[in-house]
């Protein structure tokens, strides 16, 4: 009988981890302490369904494993994070690591309400696509209604 030990970790895995932590940080503190509206820079400009599907479309898939790494350095350093690390942070920090890189990517931010109980409040959600792979905020984002794109 074998048992699999854990794989170690590369340096290039750690390096993204901590840029991520870093960038979460950053993320929080920018959304904490700035309105949205002076924001938007950083999210890039405004598109609509049909350039988001021409702008995704475009972008070529060679980056699927640097794109996973982000994914899962970003995930661990939310779960190490002392700070409040949502999606809107997260989708904020896989931009800033993203755009560092030279890669384009997709903000959308979208909204769900309960049908079924008008007193439920609004949901508001972000998540971060980039060559048709979802780096943040991919969970049961079919149920939303976008409300906004933002491409960079």
């Amino acid at each position: 009988m074998t048992s699999e030990l854990p794989q170690k970790r590369t340096i290039k895995e750690y390096m993204l981890f901590i840029e991520a932590w870093f960038f979460c940080a950053v993320a929080r503190t920018l959304i904490f302490w700035m309105p949205f509206r002076k924001l938007l820079p950083l999210l890039g400009r405004q598109v609509n369904q049909e350039e988001a599907e021409i702008a995704a479309s475009d972008q070529i898939a060679s980056n699927d494993d640097l794109l996973e790494l982000i994914r899962i350095s970003i995930r661990r350093a939310c779960r190490r994070s002392p700070w409040r690390t949502k999606c809107f942070e997260q989708a904020l920090s896989a931009r800033m690591m993203l755009r560092r890189r030279g890669i384009k990517s997709i903000v959308h931010f979208g909204v769900r309400k309960s049908i079924s109980d008008p007193k439920e409040e609004l949901e508001a959600h972000a998540w971060l696509i980039s060559s048709g792979v979802v780096v943040t905020g991919g969970e049961n984002n079919s149920t939303l209604i976008i409300v906004g794109r933002f491409l960079v």
